[in-house]
């Protein structure tokens, strides 16, 4: 089924199901083409998800979380206790929050999560589309609402970047919050976690520098967090697939990196 609003489709359900309480998974792990959602209904899991960019977010979910995993993204979970829950996999045009969130309204969603076992009347996969529309809007919602403390966290990554002793342990105690707290928070307003973001800030100025500059790498890393070109060149390639010099080359500004 797929919703769509001003003539663009931003949402199409792709398979779903509604398992009742068992004590483990079928698969420990899968890799799935699409977006994937999890809904704990009872009991309680464990989960990592492996972002396609090499992210590896992890935690525990129970009623009122939801897991989220992207297209191309590997999602493990491993039962705590017996649990009940709700799969669907979906093609959208929004960006949900990758890994675990809480969402705001549980009575909202055990509401919706009834009408998946007393829908008689109603079509499966329109019931089961507005389940799933209405969790992606609220996780969506909930991650650009204003944070002051992830407002705050932003700004000093921003302007300490550079630094390549910044870590989060540093910064948790800085706002005065323990670093799994500042690490949740910060992942439901932004989508990733505070290291992440740290790392795309990083990688985003050395890709200013490498095309709009002739500095040496050394001095690139220097600039961007890092202690030495080979860690930069590591981390670079790493996240983008190719090589500092590759893409200085590729952009159009071959320059010497000695």
């Amino acid at each position: 089924m797929t919703v769509s609003i001003g003539g663009m489709h931003i949402f199409r359900l792709d398979g779903y199901v509604v398992v009742p309480e068992r004590p483990s998974f079928s698969l420990g792990s899968d890799t799935y083409e699409s977006w994937s959602m999890l809904l704990p209904w009872t009991g309680a899991f464990s989960y990592e998800v492996d972002d396609v960019g090499g992210t590896r977010l992890s935690g525990e979910a129970r009623f009122g979380d939801v897991v989220i995993s992207p297209p191309g993204g590997t999602l493990r979970r491993e039962m705590k206790e017996p649990t009940s829950f709700f799969f669907a996999r979906f093609l959208t045009a929004l960006r949900p929050p990758i890994g675990g969130s809480s969402l705001p309204d549980v009575d909202r969603l055990r509401a919706n999560l009834s009408l998946l076992e007393s829908h008689e009347d109603l079509d499966d996969d329109m019931v089961t589309a507005h389940v799933v529309n209405d969790v992606l809007i609220a996780v969506h919602g909930k991650r650009t609402h204003e944070d002051a403390l992830v407002r705050e966290a932003t700004a000093f990554i921003l302007e300490n970047f550079a630094s390549p002793d910044l870590s989060l342990g540093d910064l948790a105690r800085m706002l005065g919050v323990s670093p799994s707290l500042l690490t949740r928070r910060f992942r439901d307003v932004r989508g990733v976690t505070p290291a992440h973001y740290l790392r795309r800030v990083r990688l985003r100025k050395a890709r200013e520098l490498l095309t709009g500059t002739d500095f040496t790498l050394q001095n690139i890393a220097e600039q961007c967090g890092y202690r030495s070109a080979f860690y930069l060149s590591r981390v670079f390639k790493k996240s983008t697939g190719q090589s500092p010099s590759g893409y200085r080359a590729e952009t159009g500004s071959v320059r010497s990196l000695v």
